[in-house]
């Protein structure tokens, strides 16, 4: 009976739990009004390198985009090194194969 509890706690244990996903808009409120991936989160830069925005789950997937890549790659950097672990820079919005919202 021991040995089934202490088995079935490792494979808890070991078993992946399901992060979220977010797609997030890295550019100022008035671009992302503009234009934005359906569904996505604006988080400007500046509010992500000043940590004033609401945290999301350290282990959930973050999909970073912009306008070129480089504000992405900047935010990239500033939420690894708050400890974020699977950030991935998407790019530029133009180069991404996603359904678009715009402002009419």
């Amino acid at each position: 009976m021991l040995k089934q509890t202490v088995i079935a706690a490792a494979l808890a244990a070991s078993t992946p739990t399901f992060a979220a996903e977010h797609w997030i808009d890295v550019r100022i409120p008035e671009q992302y009004q503009r234009e934005h991936i359906q569904g996505a989160l604006n988080i400007p830069l500046s509010d992500i390198q000043a940590g004033t925005f609401s945290p999301l789950a350290k282990e959930d997937t973050l999909y970073l985009y912009c306008n070129s890549g480089r504000q992405a790659t900047l935010a990239q950097d500033a939420l690894q090194q708050m400890g974020y672990r699977h950030v991935i820079n998407m790019g530029g919005i133009a180069g991404l194969n996603k359904p678009v919202v715009t402002s009419k």
